[in-house]
């Protein structure tokens, strides 16, 4: 096992800068597997991972132990308080420990099956000291302290997976790329479901479960192509299966709705065809207009939607400025349109400034379908770095059931049209920021909520460049 060989000569130098918030964001969204990795190239790149790692165990009330090696303890310690981890309070109530890597590890030798037992009880400690799980972060550095080959590693790592199914753990294992070499960095990959690489939790398409593994054989290689790969994939497909989804929705929603207009203007123009008379002509002349009217709109609605989910900012925002900015362009553009804002005291921002489209699109469907109904818009947040709930409610419904179901079930089926575009657009924005979209009522819906990732808010003059 190498200490030196890092990514290949002529890897990527346009390095991505450490995605913190999108991390947190993923981490708070995902469903983790019992064992996944993080490979890394800097330091602040690791700490800003591993901090979103631990802040996530701790709010879903898990024993988080954190090995250090590379890294000494208290420089674990500062990153952590550094995005508001009352580390302490912490550790004094026994929720979360930040240890030398050698007390699971050992001292001298490294044991594979001994160190599972180790990490075996202390998953046992957790769960019978009444936490929801055990959630372990490990530098792996740790395996250059002793004379052993990178195998022993993956032995342990397979070990561990087969040993402890039964046990609610979650481990995070660490691997710096400037001291794993390719052949090191390529086996890892094999033994982990899911990757945090270059601020991006990725499934991991080179992950072999452990009773598949093979004993002999040649091992992956070439770990930095490997893991750019991985990301690549990861995102394109994402990428795919959204796109699809909003053509296969707008496909549904323009055939549906040019079907039903064309009829009606093709229905009145055979009454002009039949009655050979003016009488009545102005009647059907504006249900024409109408039909037709509503077509261009929505035509131009579905290439706004297009344009704008393709070019949209996603900068940071403060999240109730930006619905205070939003419900005061509304209320210019629709002049009867009044809207209460209730916010709870908060320094929370919006993870992704695309929240802005979500909170413009539902006060544009409520303007436009309500005349003198009361909307209200409350605010309510679970601290900085946690999630944010947008309500959104009215006296009066302003969304169909047809809507709403469609949006549950995530598809236009051909008896589930709903009203328009707009609620898709919020559906997609939401869920592209690892949020979700609620409609409570079970017939026609008066209230919408929408939860959102948060980070704390920053002042640009505190930035450091």
């Amino acid at each position: 096992m190498s200490d030196s060989a890092g990514l290949a000569p002529g890897a990527r130098a346009d390095r991505e800068l450490p995605d913190g918030p999108s991390l947190r964001a993923q981490f708070a969204t995902a469903d983790l597997p019992r064992h996944l990795a993080l490979f890394y190239r800097t330091r602040a790149e690791q700490l800003a991972a591993v901090s979103a790692f631990v802040e996530r165990g701790l709010a879903l009330g898990e024993r988080v132990v954190y090995l250090a090696d590379d890294n000494d303890v208290e420089t674990v310690v500062e990153a952590l308080e550094a995005t508001g981890i009352d580390v302490a309070s912490h550790r004094d109530r026994g929720r979360l420990r930040v240890d030398d890597a050698r007390t699971v590890y050992g001292e001298d030798t490294f044991d594979p099956a001994r160190t599972v037992d180790g990490v075996e009880t202390l998953a046992r400690e957790a769960v019978e000291g009444g936490y929801a799980g055990l959630r372990l972060a490990g530098e792996n550095t740790w395996s250059f302290g002793f004379d052993c080959e990178f195998d022993s590693v993956v032995e342990f790592e397979r070990d561990f997976d087969r040993r402890c199914p039964e046990f609610d753990v979650t481990a995070l294992c660490q691997y710096s790329l400037d001291r794993f070499d390719d052949a090191a960095v390529g086996k890892a990959l094999q033994t982990h479901e899911q990757v945090v690489y270059r601020g991006r939790l990725c499934e991991n398409p080179y992950y072999v479960p452990p009773a598949e593994a093979l004993e002999a054989g040649a091992p992956l290689s070439n770990g930095a192509l490997l893991l750019e790969q991985t990301r690549d994939v990861d995102r394109f497909e994402r990428d795919i299966e959204r796109r699809e989804q909003r053509l296969s929705v707008v496909n549904r929603v323009l055939r549906h709705n040019l079907r039903n207009d064309l009829n009606v203007i093709l229905g009145r123009l055979e009454w002009f065809e039949r009655s050979g008379t003016d009488h009545g002509a102005d009647e059907h002349l504006r249900a024409v207009r109408d039909a037709a009217e509503r077509l261009v709109a929505l035509s131009e609605k579905a290439r706004y939607v297009d344009r704008t989910l393709e070019s949209v900012d996603h900068g940071q925002v403060d999240l109730v400025d930006c619905i205070e900015e939003t419900v005061g362009d509304l209320e210019a553009e629709y002049p009867d349109f009044r809207v209460a804002l209730e916010r709870a005291p908060s320094d929370a921002a919006a993870a992704d400034g695309v929240v802005r489209l979500a909170i413009r699109e539902t006060l544009s469907v409520a303007a436009d379908r309500l005349d003198d109904s009361s909307v209200s818009v409350s605010v309510r947040t679970d601290g900085p770095g946690g999630v944010a709930t947008v309500d959104i409610g009215a006296t009066d419904p302003f969304v169909s059931r047809a809507t709403r179901d469609a949006l549950r079930s995530g598809s236009e089926e051909s008896l589930q049209h709903a009203d328009g575009l707009s609620m898709w657009v919020v559906k997609w924005v939401v869920e592209s920021m690892n949020g979700s979209l609620r409609m409570p009522s079970d017939g026609p819906v008066d209230r919408i909520e929408f939860t959102v990732p948060t980070v704390p808010s920053v002042d640009p003059a505190d930035e450091s460049v």
